[in-house]
């Protein structure tokens, strides 16, 4: 083979001056049959379940951690609990994003700065891994047939995965998707080469990295369209299909938005029925009928899931925004979504649930693949595409699962553009999406719309004689705020100087008290 050698695990130098695009190597394997590139990929490029459970009153953490679960602190489906103090380390942790800080690593004391790269170097990391496998492949003889669709399958699932990344890095660290000026925006480093180079790396632009993404799709949709699904957690043709229907939705390509959308819902139009939901487990599991495709695991509700009798001690609650935009009479989705309590609306649609510590939730509210996207992408592209007929039947065939008396769509032009908004902001609340709609949504071309919403965040102090103090601090994301785009991280940024960062601007708040 032309690699002496492809890691089974990757990691990445923090300490020194080498560029984050460089692999190191540790506990080496030599790859030799197909099998152990399916090892490889399921291992070095898929991101692994993990959970946070509780033991003899411990927290504890089980597998892999999630993967940019900042983006629900940035956009408006989140705000702190203000009252008890609860969790006020995991508050703390995220405090940088939350406020949108242009150093996210930063303390809550502004004296340092913090590690801001984790997520970075993992998604570049599994970048790497696919770059190897799919090198390695021709290398890697098919002794049967089995081994030979297994080969194609993989060679697929790789390209789907490093299209999933790329699109992910360059939704927070580059500008939006704007047609007009996509050529010339700059984005993130691209880099598909298995091996290491020794040279300083450029940042691609937005048309270029988007342009990557495709090919990876066009590649994944040749293969995976060859194969059978291999399991909810494995990349197959739909969740291509829909992944190439948000690129497509995301570049205000309607056309092939809507066509990507479409493939989706022929293969599978199914919808989870919430007028059947018994309440006795997670709204959306394994064998939910419009699950699709699942990688990651449930970190997220540690943040926001209330326990037990606790329901106050929980750090963050569903903030007011999203309660409000659930606003239509006979909406299950408000009191299945989300549930309100004495101290705060709660988020049970994916979570950890008392009576299951310890088990992972069958999927991830993280990176979570179902067909409520694609009613939802096939409803916008038609409405943008002026086909507002075709809108209004998606909308419908999907409200009909969600309220028990779903009211007649008649709206139009700029009135039916905001209902499919809301929608999205409703049905895929809290699964990674919010925070990318707000940003796209302000270069839309022929209906663009921001917002301004505040993140208020409290300070709590205990004295030794268990007094209590606060510092309340608001912040303000304005409208077409440049804080939609995040800063590259601060370790980037220090050893990378080819790579101009963006102009993410300091966050000061515009109110501060202190209370006794």
């Amino acid at each position: 083979m032309k690699n002496i050698c492809i890691i089974a695990l990757l990691f990445f130098s923090l300490s020194s001056c080498s560029s984050f695009l460089e692999e190191y190597s540790q506990d080496l394997s030599r790859v030799e049959t197909v099998s152990d590139l399916d090892e490889l990929l399921l291992g070095g490029v898929y991101h692994n379940s993990g959970y946070i459970y509780i033991a003899n009153f411990m927290y504890h953490t089980e597998g892999s951690e999630g993967l940019n679960l900042f983006i629900n602190f940035m956009s408006d489906e989140l705000q702190q609990n203000t009252e008890t103090g609860y969790g006020d380390l995991y508050s703390e942790s995220v405090f940088g994003y939350y406020t949108w800080q242009r150093d996210v690593g930063i303390t809550l004391q502004g004296n340092s700065v913090g590690t801001e790269d984790t997520d970075w170097n993992l998604m570049y990391q599994y970048i790497n891994a696919a770059n190897m496998i799919i090198y390695e492949l021709p290398e890697v003889e098919a002794t049967n047939e089995d081994d030979a669709a297994d080969k194609i399958r993989i060679e697929g699932e790789a390209h789907f995965l490093r299209a999933l990344y790329y699109f992910t890095l360059v939704n927070l660290y580059a500008e939006p998707y704007a047609p007009s000026t996509a050529a010339t925006t700059p984005g993130i480093p691209l880099k598909n080469t298995s091996y290491i180079e020794d040279k300083e790396y450029t940042r691609n632009t937005v048309a270029e990295v988007y342009k990557q993404i495709l090919s990876d799709l066009d590649r994944a949709e040749e293969c995976l369209s060859q194969t059978e699904r291999k399991s909810l957690y494995r990349a197959d043709i739909t969740a291509t299909y829909l992944l190439k229907s948000r690129v497509y939705l995301y570049m205000q390509d309607w056309e092939n938005a809507r066509t990507y959308a479409q493939n989706v819902l022929d293969r599978n139009s199914s919808l989870t029925n919430l007028n059947s939901f018994n309440g006795e487990d997670n709204v959306f599991t394994s064998s939910s009928p419009e699950a699709i495709f699942s990688m990651g695991g449930h970190f997220l509700s540690y943040y926001i899931y209330g326990y037990d009798d606790y329901e106050d001690e929980t750090p963050f609650f569903i903030s007011n925004d999203l309660v409000e935009a659930f606003d239509e009479e006979n909406d299950l989705r408000k009191g299945i979504y989300i549930t309100e309590t004495p101290y705060g609306w709660l988020y049970k649609k994916i979570y950890w649930a008392k009576e299951h510590y310890g088990v992972a939730c069958s999927v991830s509210d993280n990176y979570f693949f179902r067909t409520s996207e694609a009613y939802l992408n096939l409803a916008e592209a038609a409405a943008m595409d002026n086909d507002e007929a075709t809108a209004i039947q998606m909308l419908t065939e999907l409200r009909a699962r969600r309220f028990t008396s779903a009211p007649a769509i008649s709206a139009s032009g700029t009135a039916l553009i905001d209902l499919i908004r809301k929608e999205r902001q409703r049905e895929l609340c809290l699964e990674g999406h919010r925070w990318y709609d707000l940003r796209r949504y302000t270069v839309c071309e022929e209906y663009p719309w921001s917002k301004s919403f505040q993140h208020t965040f409290t300070e709590f102090n205990y004295s030794i004689n268990y007094s209590e103090t606060s510092r309340v601090r608001v912040y303000e994301l304005e409208e077409y705020d440049k804080a939609y785009t995040l800063a590259f991280p601060r370790e980037v940024r220090d050893f990378q100087n080819t790579l101009a960062t963006n102009e993410r601007p300091e966050r000061q708040p515009i109110y501060t008290s202190e209370n006794q």
